[in-house]
C-alpha cells in the first residue's frame, strides 16, 4: 500500500459547501478528511451564484478549486440536446468544455495519483483518462429513483422519467466499466448495482453524521406542551415534497385525533407552492430556510420520515437520531441501515400504521425517551464519519498501489519502457 500523501483530483457535481443537503454533506466530509492527509484538487459545478462565495472557504482544504457555474437556461438547453442525442437528461447539464480544459490542464501540470468522481455525471471529465486510477462514488443507483418517479407520476412525465431510468442505467454501466472501482452508500444499493451493472467490483462506504454538531440537548429534552413532529430537508426536492404532502393529508389528521395539540413542523429551504400551502392546515408549520435545524430537532418529540420515494441513506434520519430523537418512518426511510425497533426507530408503510406508531410514542414518554437514547447510541456505533472515511482512504491507497504495481510489472515486461497504464477495457 502507498503510505505517502497522495495528490487527489476530486470531481463533484455540486459545490461541496455548505454541507446543508445530502449530496453536499457526503462530499464535504470526504474532502475535509482527505485534505488532512493528502493534497486535494477540486473540480465542481455551481448552480447557484450565491455559492461562489464559498469557493474561498473550500480553498482552506483544497490546493486548487476549479468551478463551472451553470444557469437554469443553460442547463435546460443541455437537457434538450441530450433528449435529441439519447443521453441522460440528468447528466448533461454538468458537462462544460471550459471546465474540461481546465481539468485537463491540471492533470498535465500536477502529478495526480488518483481521481475521486462524486456522482457518475462527473465521469465525463475523465472519460479518456487511462494512466490514473479512477474511483467513482455513485452513492446510490439513481436510475432506480427515476423508475420510481415514472411509476408515481402521470404521462407525459412518466414517459420522460422512464426514458431517464433507461438512459442513466446505460450511462452508469459504461462509467462502471471504465472506472477502477465503484462505491455506493449501502449494501442494499450494492445489491441493486450488481443486478444492473454486472461483473463490477463495488464497495460500500456508508454515510456518517457529525456527532459533535448533532447531539442531544445538554439540558435535557425540551418541554413543549404541544408535542412536535418534525421533518427536515430541502423542500423543492420531489421525494421530500411528496413525503410531507402525503403525511399532512393522510397521516397527521389521525395523529391530531388522538393528540389534538400536536404540531407538524416542516423545516427546510425553498418550499414549493404545494409545501407552503400546507401551512394553512391546522397544526402544520412551514418554516422555510433556517440558519440551524438543531433547535427544531431539539424541540421536537418525534422525527418523521414518511417517504414513498427514496434511495440510499437519509441524512435527515441520521441527524435526528444523533440528536436523540426517535424516528418514525416508512420502510424506505431506513433502507440501507441495519436498524430496528431496538435502535429507536419505528416503521410502518401505511398511513394508519404510521399514525399509530407516532401516537404510541406521544402517549408513552418513558418509551419515547428510551428510544431517543437508543437512536443516538445506534449512530454512535454505526455512522461515525471517521470510520467511513478511513475506508475511503484505504480504498484510494490500495487503488494507487495496485495501479503502480501493475504499471511496474508491465514496464519490466516491455524491457524498460516508460511506465504507463493501458486502457485494455478492464477498468
Amino acid at each position: 500500500m502507498v503510505n505517502r500523501p497522495l495528490n487527489i483530483l476530486y470531481l463533484a457535481h455540486r459545490i461541496p459547501y455548505p454541507p446543508n443537503k445530502g449530496e453536499k454533506i457526503r462530499s464535504f466530509h470526504q474532502i475535509r478528511r482527505l485534505a488532512t492527509r493528502h493534497r486535494v484538487f477540486l473540480g465542481c459545478v455551481i448552480d447557484d451564484r450565491d455559492d461562489l462565495a464559498y469557493v474561498s472557504t473550500l480553498e482552506k482544504w483544497c490546493v486548487k478549486v476549479e468551478t463551472m457555474t451553470r444557469s437554469r437556461l443553460g442547463a435546460a438547453w443541455k437537457m434538450v440536446e441530450a433528449l435529441a442525442t439519447g443521453q441522460p437528461l440528468s447528466t448533461a447539464p454538468f458537462r462544460s468544455p471550459d471546465l474540461e480544459r481546465r481539468i485537463r490542464a491540471l492533470l498535465a501540470a500536477e502529478s495526480i495519483d488518483c481521481v475521486v468522481v462524486y456522482s457518475s455525471a462527473m465521469a465525463w471529465y475523465v472519460r479518456d483518462l487511462v494512466d490514473v486510477p479512477v474511483i467513482v462514488d455513485f452513492v446510490d443507483v439513481d436510475a432506480e429513483k427515476w423508475r420510481a418517479y415514472a411509476e408515481s407520476r402521470p404521462a407525459p412525465l412518466s414517459w420522460v422519467y422512464r426514458r431517464e431510468a433507461t438512459c442513466l442505467t446505460a450511462h452508469d454501466r459504461e462509467v462502471a466499466k471504465r472506472c477502477d472501482h465503484a462505491v455506493v452508500v449501502s449494501q442494499a444499493e450494492a445489491d441493486v448495482f450488481r443486478r444492473c451493472i454486472e461483473d463490477r467490483v463495488v464497495s460500500v462506504i456508508s454515510n456518517g453524521v457529525d456527532l459533535e454538531y448533532f447531539h442531544p440537548p445538554t439540558e435535557g429534552p425540551a418541554v413543549d406542551p404541544a408535542p412536535v413532529l418534525v421533518f427536515t430537508g430541502v423542500m423543492d426536492y420531489w421525494p421530500n415534497v411528496d413525503a410531507v404532502s402525503w403525511f399532512a393529508s393522510e397521516v397527521f389528521p389521525a395523529v391530531q385525533a388522538a393528540s389534538p395539540d400536536a404540531r407538524f413542523v416542516i423545516v427546510g429551504r425553498r418550499p414549493t407552492t404545494a409545501v407552503s400551502s400546507l401551512g394553512a392546515r391546522p397544526g402544520v408549520v412551514v418554516t422555510g430556510a433556517v440558519d440551524d435545524v438543531r433547535p427544531f430537532l431539539a424541540g421536537a418529540a418525534v422525527a418523521v420520515a414518511p417517504f414513498r420515494i427514496a434511495r440510499g441513506i437519509q441524512n435527515k434520519v441520521l441527524e435526528a437520531m444523533a440528536m436523540g430523537l426517535p424516528v418514525v418512518g416508512t420502510t424506505l426511510a431506513f433502507q440501507g441501515m441495519a436498524v430496528g425497533a431496538e435502535d429507536g426507530i419505528r416503521t410502518a408503510d401505511g398511513a394508519k400504521g404510521l399514525a399509530r406508531e407516532i401516537v404510541f410514542l406521544l402517549k408513552n414518554e418513558d418509551h419515547r425517551l428510551v428510544s431517543g437514547r437508543r437512536a443516538r447510541a445506534f449512530v454512535e456505533r454505526h455512522h461515525r464519519w471517521d470510520h467511513q472515511l478511513t475506508a475511503l482512504e484505504t480504498l484510494l491507497r490500495t487503488s494507487v498501489a495496485r495501479r503502480v504495481g501493475t504499471a511496474v510489472s508491465a514496464g519490466h515486461a516491455d524491457q524498460g519502457a516508460g511506465i504507463r497504464a493501458v486502457n485494455d477495457g478492464s477498468r
